[in-house]
């Protein structure tokens, strides 16, 4: 970008703006997915909304496409796009917190890590998701899977108000009563609609849980996972369980888990899961009392700069057939990668399915295949397994799948995630917002 306009635009804007020229570029531009190779024209990180402000501005003198980078953790790079302006949110992760009035609000680039344990001061969360160094816009633009999804739903479900700078530069407050139709495409529409730049959520008492993690043999794969499907089929509110198959190609390590996270007394959290119990005998035991913070470490973190790649389906159900389907996914010696299953369930299954632009609330169950490796030589065969099983659970399948997690839509555009009427009224809103797809860096829903 030429001297005087940058110099210019550093006179607006009073954040670091890093161009093609700077030592800092690369480092910048990268993100989680290490296959994701993409050089912005510029990248900018604002300190505060009227940054923001003037970097939309730029962006619409210069005519460039918009990405916004909160925690940098979409699989499919949508946070750096090639030609852009990136708009990198990360100096943006103040929290405050009203404990009478119990709610929060965080800056546009918050993570999880930021946000869980200045709430739980006080001892209250809202629902996230289960890795805390991911962050909190993404995840909640897109819907939310987490431990406290059968008390209190999902992350989206829990969002009382945003403040958004939109594709013309202004900054509106989206909310039930303001703006709703922007706050109703916010909650699952993703980042099609502005630059997010703070959100507030409603939080909820949490104590001492039941919590931790069951290692099971891979032989034992169907078997677990069909106790797993019995167990939270009747499971309360306070009980949430997800399962996983896996085999790593960073370790050698292969097996089954369940996590676990009871809500209440540690004991009768025990005669919660009986069922697991009574089932095949773990190869390790990591249940015990423990805090909500201790709860969301519990799968570690997951390394910036792998190559990934993810798909699945929301379902409608966990038949048998499917469950043995999973199970043998790795009777192959050369397949590397983890089945992802998780319920939907209590609170989350309760709220309409007309009532936020997320669109899995019809479905009992999201299965997703997460492949992570390393050489690029492995490329073709490790998205062509992932693609193959996410292929093969369509007829289970409910629309698309979860965005939050998808490399890629499933078919040839977004009304397979979304069904078509929810889809015509993203549309619609987007274009009112964003007539002409600025802000493109995502699972796109394009005005035309």
């Amino acid at each position: 970008m030429a001297t005087a306009l940058l110099t210019d635009f550093r006179q607006r804007h009073r954040g670091p703006v890093i161009d093609a020229d700077d030592a800092g570029y690369d480092p910048a531009r990268l993100t989680f997915n290490g296959m994701i190779d993409r050089r912005p024209e510029l990248i900018v990180r604002p300190l505060d909304a009227d940054d923001v402000v003037a970097a939309v501005s730029l962006a619409r003198e210069r005519d460039l496409p918009i990405a916004v980078r909160g925690g940098g953790h979409s699989v499919a790079g949508h946070c750096i796009g090639e030609g852009g302006l990136a708009v990198d949110l990360r100096l943006m992760r103040s929290v405050t917190v009203d404990p009478e009035a119990r709610m929060a609000t965080c800056g546009g680039g918050a993570l999880w890590e930021d946000l869980d344990p200045t709430c739980l001061r006080h001892g209250l969360a809202t629902p996230g998701g289960t890795f805390g160094d991911t962050g909190v816009g993404g995840l909640t633009l897109g819907g939310g899977i987490g431990h406290l999804i059968g008390l209190h739903g999902l992350t989206l479900d829990n969002l009382v108000g945003a403040t958004v700078v939109t594709a013309d530069g202004q900054v509106v407050r989206a909310a039930e009563d303001e703006n709703a139709d922007l706050f109703w495409a916010l909650r699952g529409g993703g980042g099609n609609f502005g630059a997010v730049v703070d959100f507030t959520f409603r939080l909820h008492p949490v104590g001492l849980l039941l919590g931790g993690l069951l290692l099971y043999r891979l032989a034992d794969a169907a078997e677990v996972v069909t106790t797993w499907r019995e167990l939270m089929a009747g499971a309360p509110d306070n009980l949430a369980c997800f399962a996983g198959v896996t085999r790593s190609a960073l370790q050698d390590e292969e097996g089954v888990f369940i996590s676990v996270a009871y809500f209440g007394d540690p004991p009768e959290g025990y005669e919660a899961i009986q069922l697991l119990m009574d089932g095949p005998a773990p190869v390790a035991d990591g249940l015990r009392p423990m805090y909500y913070a201790e709860l969301q470490e519990i799968f570690g973190r997951m390394p910036f700069g792998l190559r990934n790649y993810w798909s699945g389906r929301f379902l409608r159900e966990l038949p048998d057939e499917l469950i043995e389907l999973t199970a043998a996914q790795f009777d192959a010696e050369h397949v590397r990668g983890s089945i992802l299953l998780e319920p939907l369930c209590g609170a989350a299954k309760r709220v309409s399915p007309e009532a936020t632009a997320f669109a899995g609330r019809e479905a009992s169950y999201n299965a997703t295949f997460i492949s992570s490796w390393t050489d690029p030589g492995d490329d073709e065969r490790s998205i062509d397994v992932t693609r193959g099983y996410s292929s093969a659970l369509a007829p289970w399948a409910i629309g698309g799948g979860y965005i939050n997690y998808a490399s890629e839509s499933v078919g040839d555009g977004l009304e397979t995630e979304y069904g078509a009427q929810r889809f015509a009224r993203l549309r619609e809103i987007k274009g009112r917002y964003d007539p002409d797809n600025r802000f493109r860096f995502n699972h796109n829903i394009s005005p035309d």
